[in-house]
């Protein structure tokens, strides 16, 4: 899915970026996903034939067992592997509490950023960072702001995020590009170029002041930014989306679990293309990095030996997950699911959870010809309570 056309001027700037991977590092054909490996060849061909920058706009780390068994360390790995030049935070960042966060920050080799996300008062990250692919040459560095969605208060557990506060979007990001502005002025610079890495989203859902597509036609008609070419690379809804917005902002979302690359063209002129590389086109056009695929298969490796461990041998207690089992009756293993859901929600919520559901079982059918109307059969009610709720 592109928009215009290619050029093939030496000034060509080809940005890469991803969104809400949440921990797809292995290639699975069959759910189309490019996996990382498929991706750094694709980075590597596109840095082979110009300047290429590479960014990913939150949820990379959580996601998989194979991402979440090392609490994203693994991920972060593979991420350096392939070269990202920046990314922001998402909500699912913050899954393995904010100290773990700390140390993927330090443990990846490149800037994690975003504007508008506090601890005590004090910004988490840096807001922005600024990507320059030709030290020496004045005009072509890239400014980069990041942006996360406000939504993350409520959507990750609250002990992950103690102390951290979440400030309006649009507000952080004008902020910031003042800043940036008024220091480029002091320094006799001139920067043509904002990039912001946004996990916002375009939900209905979302309130219309945190939408990445608010922003992006914010930007459109921000003063300071007139004359500048401004790409708005979004997450968090998982959509699949690109537009424009004025004469000056790109917006781009390439879906999610890396079923696509996004993939924005420009020179020093305009904006040539837009839009994402498929798993198909990607299969089809682009190879493997064996280094990269040699670390993900250890990585996977390790992953499967961890995971075969035997916890308790002959254990006395069976349970029941078998799905002719758990979809008709009440079974063990469905309590222990239910409870544990339960008992999530008893820490840290403001309102505790009066209830676990764990599955719905409800059959329909259609009665004779000579009645055509639906009749739901669903199991006895006491039957099904017991099966789905679980009340302290």
């Amino acid at each position: 899915m592109t928009n215009a056309s290619t050029s093939a001027s030496n000034d060509t700037v080809t940005v890469l970026h991803t969104n809400d991977v949440h921990g797809r590092m292995v290639e699975d054909d069959r759910n189309g996903v490019i996996g990382d490996a498929l991706l750094s060849g694709i980075v590597n061909d596109s840095r082979s034939k110009g300047t290429t920058l590479v960014f990913d706009s939150g949820d990379s780390f959580q996601g998989l067992p194979i991402s979440n068994s090392s609490k994203g360390e693994d991920m972060a790995s593979v991420m350096n592997a392939v070269g990202f030049d920046a990314m922001t935070v998402g909500n699912h960042e913050f899954d393995f509490g904010l100290d773990q966060l700390r140390r993927l920050s330090k443990q990846i080799n490149f800037p994690i950023i975003t504007s508008n996300v506090y601890v005590d008062g004090v910004r988490l990250f840096q807001p922005s960072t600024i990507v320059d692919k030709t030290p020496g040459v004045d005009g072509d560095e890239v400014v980069v702001i990041g942006v996360t969605t406000p939504e993350t208060a409520t959507k990750t557990h609250p002990r992950n995020i103690p102390g951290v506060s979440f400030t309006d979007p649009i507000t952080e990001v004008k902020a910031v590009v003042d800043q940036v502005e008024s220091n480029a002025r002091a320094e006799g610079k001139e920067y043509k170029t904002y990039v912001v890495l946004s996990h916002l989203g375009i939900d209905t859902t979302t309130p219309v002041e945190w939408r990445g597509s608010t922003l992006a036609e914010a930007l459109s008609n921000y003063a300071p930014l007139k004359g500048k070419r401004v790409l708005v690379l979004d997450g968090h809804s998982h959509t699949l989306h690109t537009a424009t917005y004025g004469d000056n902002v790109t917006y781009n979302q390439t879906g999610s679990y890396l079923n696509n690359v996004g993939r924005v063209v420009y020179n020093s002129d305009r904006v040539l293309s837009h839009g994402v590389i498929s798993h198909d086109e990607a299969k089809k056009n682009y190879q493997v990095n064996p280094t990269v695929k040699a670390m993900i298969d250890d990585i996977q490796a390790k992953y499967k030996a961890d995971s075969s461990k035997v916890v308790i041998e002959n254990s006395p207690v069976k349970l029941s997950g078998d799905r002719m089992d758990v979809r008709v009756r009440e079974t063990n293993l469905g309590n222990v699911v239910a409870d544990a859901l339960l008992d999530y929600g008893q820490s840290a919520f403001t309102h505790k959870s009066n209830l676990a559901v764990t599955m719905v079982v409800v059959f329909v059918k259609q009665l004779p010809k000579t009645n055509q109307s639906l009749k739901v059969i669903s199991l006895p009610f006491f039957h099904l309570v017991t099966q789905l709720l679980k009340f302290k």
